[in-house]
């Protein structure tokens, strides 16, 4: 038997830095708002990492302030853009940026891309509608849950 790899274990590279670098490297696409940014991360970790606003929000001021973004717009509708200073600091690390998100996309595969978009999709769903459950509903929706929770600890225990 083949011993398992530690499944997140590329995704420590989030917290040194390199954070700059994902956000920077959707920047270059196109100019967007902070949440199309958000957006775009999520849908390159296929679900599985989306930032937060508290997480995005910093890193963007860091970036206008070493010159790499520059923004536009009002305070409540920013665009943002990536300046010729933040492609040469892709460029200078394209290398290593790349080989990261390589090692995540690896770590993460397809199945589990799949797993865990399916799990963003029903939370949404849930998180859109909690208002209009009733209290049978969410009686109901716990019960599905706590089956669901019980089947995947059968499925991680074989």
């Amino acid at each position: 038997m083949m011993p398992r790899e530690r499944f997140g274990g590329s995704f420590h590279f989030l917290a040194r830095g390199d954070f700059a670098g994902l956000v920077l490297s959707v920047l270059q696409e196109k100019p967007m708002h902070g949440y199309e940014i958000m957006m775009a991360l999520e849908e390159r970790f296929h679900g599985f990492y989306k930032p937060s606003p508290g997480s995005l929000y910093p890193a963007l001021r860091s970036l206008l302030a070493k010159g790499y973004v520059a923004v536009t717009g009002e305070i409540r509708r920013k665009t943002y853009r990536i300046t010729p200073k933040g492609r040469a600091y892709l460029e200078a690390r394209h290398g290593e940026l790349k080989a990261h998100f390589e090692a995540v996309q690896k770590t993460l595969g397809p199945e589990r891309a799949a797993m865990f978009h399916e799990f963003r999709r029903t939370g949404r769903l849930i998180a859109t509608n909690v208002r209009n459950v009733t209290p049978q509903q969410a009686k109901a929706i716990r019960g599905v849950v706590v089956e669901m929770r019980e089947r995947i600890m059968q499925i991680l225990a074989d």
